[in-house]
């Protein structure tokens, strides 16, 4: 792997991701304050109707990176033009059937979700907006897929950042000179999207000036070979959309608007890694591919455990430091809420992410090998086992709200450490226990970060009664565990490589 071009993307990519979550950090206090926790809590129920609309984009968008990077890889410029202009024209196609159905949905929103009375005309032009800002997003997906290709991330990064701050601005200005409305966000989201689309037109002209626009290149073979192929990952998406993005419309429905206002404020820790994940995941992919490509299997496995390490790092590592020091900042972050019950939440929807975590990319080796199809079958099968769980708890026990992620959690954990690791292993050729021992190894690393945080916190260095002791505090322990984890994970060899990188770079 090109430690040089990986690092580059890692962390152009990381700052994408931080902007993204400080936009949600710095803006979620100031929003419950003004607008209510119900009122709030319909936002995050918003945005997880893109992850719905995902299910039937998945099928055409989601195999058109890997045919493209494969031709570009074999020099078949005319073959990439085909699946281009077959993706960007079946998107269009697309974009169609969602505004019919936005509309309908807006139109009879108050008939389908609990919203209470006095906001439910705002509710109603928040979906609007958001659905608009999903059409184009759909109709303009398939130009981020150069940077992809080309292993440009850091270019994606850029532009994501550049949306963020245009976002922050408009709900800034919004919020400023009029009177507060839930709708406002849904403006800004729209308007970030016009710009994600323009920007990442702009980034194809200019990667893949042999991309050529044109209806001719449109082919019913290459849409009927991308669904063909991508189906069993639209299957994939809804079992995800029903394990993952379900949990506010339950609540919603079984609890209220207030008790969904309270769950959406506990989403903050576990977008943020979603974020993360989506961001730095597919980092991994274009060398994985790559290696398919040119047979090389040896190569693909050092990279996929490459990918199991890093990924480590980002995404267990503050979740090592959540566990532990989470009470505190809901308290700092929230104060006029129940900072314990968010705290709680929050980690019974998290405990399934350490599992995960440990071999996040694993999902790629399905693509990859284009073996999907049972994957498919095994992720539906688990998201009607999920749904039924958290449904059956929510009507039947007495855990309230705690249902929900508790439902999620149970299958969550069955699901990791059973058919998903052993049918990976299988597409690899190798024996069941291949990504267990993985999974092993970073459990363990990860159960010694939480020793570490939790003497930390026992030594009580620093005392935490404000941000700034909070940030210092965690600061120099996020230090300790990053240096505890590479020296851990990582070959020595492997460390050796990148201190050569890095000297090179500033002439050490």
């Amino acid at each position: 792997m090109d430690l040089k071009r990986f690092f580059v993307n890692l962390l152009s990519n990381c700052m994408s991701a931080l902007t993204g979550v400080g936009l949600t950090f710095f803006l979620t206090p100031y929003l419950v304050e003004t607008l209510g926790k119900e009122a709030y809590g319909f936002y995050p129920l918003s945005t997880n109707f893109i992850m719905y609309a995902g299910i039937l984009t998945t099928a055409l968008n989601s195999m058109s990176s890997r045919f493209i990077t494969i031709s570009l890889e074999k020099k078949d410029l005319r073959q990439v033009n085909i699946y281009f202009n077959s993706v960007l024209f079946g998107n269009f196609l697309v974009s169609l059937f969602f505004i019919l159905t936005g509309g309908l949905f807006c139109y009879f929103a108050q008939n389908i979700l609990d919203i209470p009375l006095n906001i439910q005309l705002d509710v109603k032009i928040l979906f609007a907006f958001v659905f608009l800002g999903l059409v184009i997003n759909v109709s303009s997906s398939i130009f981020s897929v150069s940077a992809f290709a080309l292993n440009r991330f850091d270019r994606l990064a850029l532009i994501n950042i550049v949306m963020n701050v245009i976002r922050l601005l408009i709900i800034v200005l919004l919020f400023y000179f009029f009177t507060p409305r839930i709708y406002f966000l849904g403006i800004a989201s729209f308007c970030s999207a016009v710009y994600f689309m323009y920007a990442n037109y702009r980034l194809t002209k200019r990667l893949m000036p042999e991309i050529a626009f044109s209806l001719g290149d449109f082919s019913w073979v290459a849409i009927s070979t991308l669904v063909g192929a991508g189906v069993w990952n639209s299957v994939l998406a809804l079992s995800n959309v029903i394990n993952t993005q379900l949990d506010l419309i339950i609540a919603n429905r079984f609890f209220g608007a207030s008790d969904m206002g309270v769950l959406s404020l506990t989403k903050m820790v576990p977008m943020a890694l979603q974020m993360l994940l989506g961001i730095i995941v597919p980092l991994f992919l274009p060398e994985l591919l790559r290696a398919y490509a040119n047979n090389d299997l040896i190569k693909m496995k050092t990279n996929l455990d490459f990918s199991f390490k890093a990924i480590f790092i980002v995404l267990l590592l503050p979740i090592a430091v959540f566990f532990v020091f989470g009470k505190e900042f809901f308290q700092l972050w929230l104060p006029h809420e129940n900072s314990e019950q968010l705290y709680l939440l929050s980690v019974i929807t998290l405990v399934p992410f350490i599992i995960h975590g440990t071999i996040e990319t694993i999902h790629h080796v399905f693509v990859i090998t284009n073996k999907l199809r049972l994957a498919s079958f095994w992720g539906v099968f688990i998201s009607i086992l999920s749904i039924t769980t958290v449904v059956l708890l929510c009507k039947y026990s007495k855990l309230g709200l705690y249902a929900i992620p508790t439902g999620a959690l149970l299958t969550g954990l069955f699901s990791h450490l059973t058919f998903t690791p052993i049918y990976a292993a299988k597409c690899l050729n190798e024996g069941n226990t291949y990504f267990f021992l993985r999974i092993a190894k970073g459990l363990g690393c990860f159960l010694l970060l939480i020793l570490i945080a939790y003497l930390w916190k026992y030594l009580s260095l620093i005392t935490i009664d404000s941000w700034l002791e909070f940030i210092l505090s965690l600061s120099i322990l996020t230090v300790i565990l990053l240096a505890v984890s590479t020296f851990v994970l990582f070959d020595k060899s492997v460390l050796y490589r990148l201190f050569l990188q890095l000297k090179g770079k500033f002439n050490i």
